[in-house]
């Protein structure tokens, strides 16, 4: 009788947990990324003593899935965190709603407020998860983050930059609800990103190795993650949570997300928002034995030669078709970006080049 109730006293334990606790957390995370990407470093524990490293910070959120259980006053923490660290750059990769078919209408405009005070002064990017498509929602979602003040980029790219630093950003459609174009050109900035809400789809991309960041969601982590044991979710089979390299020159990262689907309840797997903090200097970091040495790291970048002869970045291969493997790059801990509110670049000034329109 006792281990019977043992039992049961463990199982409710774990529902509590996985109902009402996990899922209200919210865990950040902040990688620290230079042009040559042989190291990374996860910054996410000591973000104050790399304030000044990074020239831009984007603030990368996903599959938020709000619904009739999953309201948006969920979004308090993440508009917290968005206060605090001022990045550059919010996008989002998908996924805003659960299903259109059930959503409640009189949450719409509770939502767009609470979007709305989500601020970057160099724009706010979005891309369309499957999900957002379901009973024909995509038109109801792309309404709403265009209200809220995001630029959806559906087969689309913008192009920006200020006096630090140059980036284009390529958003594709979602593979199952939408149709995806995956060919798009280099250009001459200095960062290309790529959102993709379903990671897998990067093997669909042929030239993956001319971008240097690419953010997606979709896996939720397994959403409930036991030891060896969670579910891999279509188009998220191969690559599941964090960072992977899948070719030398770009670097993959997989956000489990914020929200929840099938039953509302996280395990192992807490919510998260992701900080990149790109830097445009072309050394790879020093490699420490045992603990990283934050001051000795700062020490030796003070130190270090101007010219940065050292561990000269090369230029990527734009012809070569990549290889993937599921190899994640080392990572180092630290954190904190800097303010940079004085950037004031809007992305509605930046040059928009449409797939299907070609606008001069």
């Amino acid at each position: 009788m006792q281990l019977i109730l043992g039992i049961i006293t463990i199982l409710l334990a774990f529902a509590l947990y996985a109902f009402f606790i996990e899922p209200s957390r919210l865990k950040q995370r902040h990688y620290l990324i230079r042009k040559n990407k042989q190291r990374v470093l996860d910054i996410s524990d000591a973000y104050d003593m790399f304030a000044h490293e990074g020239d831009v910070t984007i603030a990368h959120i996903s599959d938020l899935h709000f619904s009739r259980w999953f309201k948006p006053r969920k979004m308090n923490k993440i508009i917290r965190s968005v206060m605090e660290m001022k990045p550059d750059i919010i996008v989002f990769t998908g996924d805003l709603i659960d299903d259109y078919k059930y959503w409640p209408k009189k949450q719409t405009n509770r939502l767009i407020e609470k979007l709305k005070r989500l601020k970057a002064p160099m724009g706010k990017i979005a891309v369309l998860g499957n999900h957002d498509y379901k009973h024909g929602g995509q038109y109801f979602v792309k309404e709403v983050l265009k209200e809220a003040g995001f630029t959806t980029l559906v087969n689309e790219e913008v192009f920006g930059s200020d006096a630090k630093i140059s980036m284009n950003i390529v958003g594709i459609d979602d593979l199952s609800g939408g149709k995806p174009d995956y060919n798009f050109d280099s250009t001459l900035a200095e960062w290309h990103i790529l959102l993709a809400h379903q990671p897998d789809q990067i093997q669909a991309i042929h030239n993956l190795s001319q971008y240097d960041l690419v953010l997606s969601g979709h896996s939720h982590g397994g959403q409930i993650r036991l030891p060896h044991l969670y579910i891999k979710t279509e188009g998220a089979k191969h690559y599941t949570e964090s960072l992977y390299l899948p070719t030398k020159n770009t670097i993959l990262s997989v956000n489990t997300g914020i929200g929840m689907t099938m039953i509302p309840a996280r395990f192992g797997v807490p919510p998260e928002i992701v900080y990149y903090h790109l830097s445009n200097k072309r050394q790879i970091f020093e490699n420490f034995d045992g603990n990283f040495n934050f001051e000795k790291q700062i020490t030796v970048e003070k130190t270090a030669p101007t010219a940065e002869t050292q561990n000269e970045f090369n230029t990527p291969d734009r012809t070569t078709v990549p290889v993937a493997p599921e190899e994640q790059p080392d990572t180092d801990a630290a954190e904190k970006p800097t303010d940079k509110t004085n950037k004031v670049v809007d992305i509605n000034l930046f040059r928009r080049r449409y797939k299907n329109k070609k606008i001069i």
